[in-house]
C-alpha cells in the first residue's frame, strides 16, 4: 500500500488528475478530473471484464496523463471494487478505495435530489481534490487469508445457530416438555433418542424399552433411571400438536447431520487458526484468550502500524462514545458509535469477558464501573475499550502482556 494512503492520513492529489469511479456489480462509471476540477474524460458505462478495463484504460486513464501519474479513486462497495483495484494495481495505477460514508455524507449536501453513477463517479473525483478524503485499509496477501477463514467461520457459527433456532421451534410445536427433561436440549443422548426413536410423544411411550436403551448407552449411563422416567411421564401427559410428527423427526434428523457438517468444517478452521497464530508468534496468546479470538484480532487489525495512535483503532473497533453537543441544551457522551469493523468489536468483547477475570488490571477496572452503578454489559463495554487500546501498545511494540504497565514514552 502507498504510504500516503495510510489510515487517518488525508490523500493529497499533488497536482495529478484524479479519475473516480462509481462501483457496481457488473458495471462501473469512470470520471477523470484535472488538479483545478476541470472534467477531463467520462466513461458512462464499462463492464466488470478485461474488455471493460481496457476501454477505461484508453478512453479515460490515458487521458488523465497515464500510469504513476493520475489517481483512481473507488468507494470500498461490497466486494465488487476487488477485482477492478487489482487488475489496475497490476497495471500500474494508483488506486485509493474510499469508505462509502465519506462519499455518502458529500452527495447528501447537493441542492438538487440526483443520484446517478456518472454524478457519482465525478463527485468521488472531486472528492479527492478537496484534501478531506481518507483511505480505506486494503489487507495484504497474509492478512487477507487470516480475514477470509475468521469470517467463514463466523458464518458457519451464525448458521449452526439459525438451525438450532429452528430445531427447537419443531420441539415446542410436537414435544414442548422435552426441553424440560435435559440440560441442554441438543445432548448426545438426545440426538440419539430423535434420531432412532423419534420426536413423538405416542412413539418415546409406546416404545419404552427401546427409549430406555437408547439413552442408557448414548449417555454412557450416567443419564440416571429417574431421568428416563421422568422423558417417559412427561411423554404420556405431552399437549404437544400431534400434526406432522413424522415430517418434524425427518427434519430434525437432517438439522442434527447439518450441525455436525458444520462443527466439523468450524473445528478444522479453528485448527488451521491455531496453526497460523502459532506461526506468527503472537503476542495476544499472553492475555489468555484463544488462538480463535487472536487470529480474528489480528485478521481485522493487521497491519497495526496503519493506526498512529490507540484512540485510533478504537475508533475503528467502533468502541469510541459518540458524543453530542448542541448550544447549552444538549451535552453529553452517549453509547459507543459503533462505526467500526463488527468482527473486531465482538472479538475484542469477547475477549474482555475473558481477561477480567484472570488479570487484576482489567477486574478492577470492571468494578470500579460496578459500584458506580452500571450494568454489567455496560461495565465490561469499558473493559473491552481498555483492552482495545491495551492490544494496540501490543501489537505495536510486539511484546506480551504484564502485569504492570509500561512506562510512557
Amino acid at each position: 500500500m502507498y504510504k500516503d494512503t495510510r489510515k487517518g492520513k488525508p490523500i493529497l492529489a499533488g497536482g495529478r488528475a484524479v479519475v473516480g469511479i462509481d462501483i457496481g456489480k457488473r458495471k462501473h462509471a469512470a470520471a477523470a478530473v484535472s488538479p483545478q476540477g476541470e472534467v477531463l474524460a467520462r466513461l458512462a458505462s464499462f463492464s466488470n471484464t478485461r474488455e471493460g478495463i481496457d476501454r477505461l484504460e484508453q478512453d479515460v486513464l490515458k487521458k488523465a496523463s497515464g500510469p504513476r501519474k493520475a489517481i483512481v479513486a473507488m468507494e470500498a462497495t461490497g466486494h465488487y471494487w476487488m477485482p477492478l483495484y487489482h487488475e489496475l494495481r497490476r497495471r500500474k495505477y494508483r488506486c485509493i478505495v474510499l469508505n462509502p460514508i465519506q462519499t455518502n455524507s458529500r452527495s447528501s449536501v447537493r441542492i438538487r435530489k440526483t443520484k446517478t453513477d456518472k454524478i457519482d463517479s465525478l463527485g468521488i473525483a472531486r472528492f479527492i481534490l478537496t484534501g478531506d478524503a481518507l483511505a480505506t485499509r486494503v489487507p495484504n496477501e497474509s492478512t487477507a487469508e487470516l480475514r477470509l477463514l475468521v469470517r467463514h467461520r463466523r458464518r458457519l457459527v451464525q448458521a449452526r445457530g439459525d438451525m438450532e433456532r429452528y430445531a427447537h421451534t419443531l420441539i415446542d410445536r410436537v414435544f414442548p416438555e422435552f426441553e424440560g427433561v435435559f440440560c441442554k436440549t441438543f445432548l448426545p443422548s438426545a440426538r440419539a433418542l430423535i434420531r432412532q426413536v423419534g420426536i413423538a410423544p405416542d412413539e418415546i411411550t409406546s416404545h419404552d424399552e427401546d427409549v430406555r436403551n437408547v439413552l442408557h448407552h448414548a449417555s454412557r449411563q450416567r443419564l440416571t433411571t429417574e431421568k428416563v422416567d421422568l422423558l417417559l411421564e412427561k411423554a404420556n401427559d405431552s399437549i404437544g400438536s400431534r400434526q406432522a410428527e413424522s415430517v418434524a423427526t425427518e427434519q430434525l434428523r437432517s438439522i442434527f447431520d447439518y450441525i455436525e457438517t458444520i462443527e466439523k468444517q468450524t473445528a478444522d478452521i479453528e485448527h488451521d487458526l491455531e496453526s497460523r497464530i502459532e506461526a506468527m508468534g503472537s503476542p495476544l496468546l499472553s492475555l489468555g484468550i484463544n488462538s480463535t479470538l487472536a487470529a480474528t484480532i489480528h485478521a481485522e487489525t493487521d497491519p497495526i502500524s496503519d493506526f498512529r495512535g490507540p484512540d485510533q483503532y478504537v475508533a475503528y473497533a467502533g468502541l469510541d462514545p459518540s458524543v453530542r453537543e448542541s448550544g447549552d441544551t444538549i451535552r453529553g457522551r452517549s453509547k459507543i458509535s459503533k462505526r467500526g469493523s463488527p468482527v473486531l468489536r465482538g472479538a475484542l468483547y469477547l475477549a474482555a469477558f475473558s481477561v477480567y477475570r484472570k488479570h487484576d488490571y482489567f477486574h478492577r477496572c470492571y468494578q470500579k464501573h460496578r459500584r458506580k452503578g452500571r450494568k454489567h454489559t455496560n461495565a465490561l463495554v469499558v473493559v473491552t475499550h481498555k483492552l482495545a487500546r491495551v492490544v494496540w501498545r501490543m501489537l505495536t511494540d510486539n511484546r506480551k502482556f504484564t502485569k504492570r504497565p509500561p512506562k510512557r514514552r
